[in-house]
């Protein structure tokens, strides 16, 4: 494959637009990614779907390759202030990288079939299939996240009014701190068989949708193996890093992998993520989730709007 970044001339602005807006896309993503324990494929995919008018495996093979880098500039960050969970990490990623393997595998194949070729709607059957799960996917995660997101905001504040009311009793306050310190977690071969389930589908998300799986792994570390948020989140990139690093590997080899775009955005990630896995480190409990859920309906706005077929 050949680095003549010809593929920045097809940007609507022209080509060093083009290249300015990938790296500036690459910075943002990475700072959110690194912010939210994600991959940052929400953005991205739709974003080289959409502007540089990728094929759907194209977009997701792309998106892939740029979370190795920045998520491991993010892994950084976290690793000095020991936030990573390695055995959670490392079980996690027994299933993700066969199942993102094998997915990948069979999704660039199904592209150049028969059947992903024939039109609908005006659109390839293999893009329509994207589209529709894709939109349909990502908004019942939004929904999901944003009321997550509120409730844990509320339990926040009202945990905040019950300390201020009790700010000249040292008892009440070393009580209210003992309350919300969790219990060490206990782990058994059912939470095991928990994390190789989840890994399962981390990989298949990963590699269908071009996003990190973080969605799923995040809230399960915080809400089963109590981790907090900060600690689930790092944990989550170094399954994003691995699993990431895999599939791209297999796309490069089908061919589906533009290396231009993948490497611009990447250098923007590197900064975005360190920056973003700073911010994480002191962030408010709820913040993350409502990051999250706020773009994630952006993205679903996106494509009912401007990229599903009008039936």
């Amino acid at each position: 494959m050949d680095f003549n970044f010809q593929i920045y001339h097809d940007f609507v602005w022209g080509f060093w637009p083009g290249i300015i807006v990938v790296f500036g896309v690459g910075f943002f993503v990475g700072y959110l990614a690194s912010f939210l324990g994600l991959g940052g494929g929400f953005i991205y995919t739709p974003f080289f779907h959409s502007f540089f008018h990728l094929t759907a495996v194209q977009a997701v093979a792309v998106s892939l390759a740029q979370m190795p880098i920045s998520s491991l500039s993010g892994l950084v960050v976290y690793y000095k202030n020991n936030k990573i969970r390695w055995k959670q990490g490392f079980l996690l990623l027994c299933t993700s990288i066969p199942t993102a393997q094998y997915t990948a595998y069979k999704f660039g194949r199904f592209e150049d079939t028969e059947i992903g070729k024939q039109l609908f709607y005006g659109t390839p059957f293999s893009e329509f299939i994207y589209l529709i799960v894709f939109t349909v996917f990502l908004g019942i995660l939004a929904i999901y996240n944003m009321i997550t997101a509120l409730r844990r905001r509320r339990r926040y504040f009202q945990t905040l009014e019950v300390r201020s009311q009790n700010l000249n009793s040292n008892i009440a306050t070393d009580s209210k701190t003992n309350e919300n310190q969790m219990e060490p977690f206990t782990y058994s071969p059912k939470s095991a068989i928990i994390v190789l389930l989840t890994g399962i589908f981390f990989g298949l998300f990963s590699s269908l949708f071009g996003i990190g799986g973080g969605f799923l792994a995040v809230p399960l570390f915080v809400y089963y193996f109590r981790m907090s948020p900060v600690e689930a989140v790092a944990t989550s990139f170094l399954g994003i890093f691995l699993t990431s690093f895999g599939t791209s590997v297999m796309f490069f080899f089908q061919g589906k992998l533009h290396l231009e775009l993948a490497l611009i955005g990447s250098f923007g990630g590197i900064f975005g993520a360190r920056i973003g896995s700073l911010k994480a480190i002191n962030a408010k409990p709820y913040s993350i989730l409502l990051v999250t859920a706020t773009f994630q309906f952006l993205v679903v706005i996106w494509y009912v709007i401007g990229k599903l077929p009008k039936f």
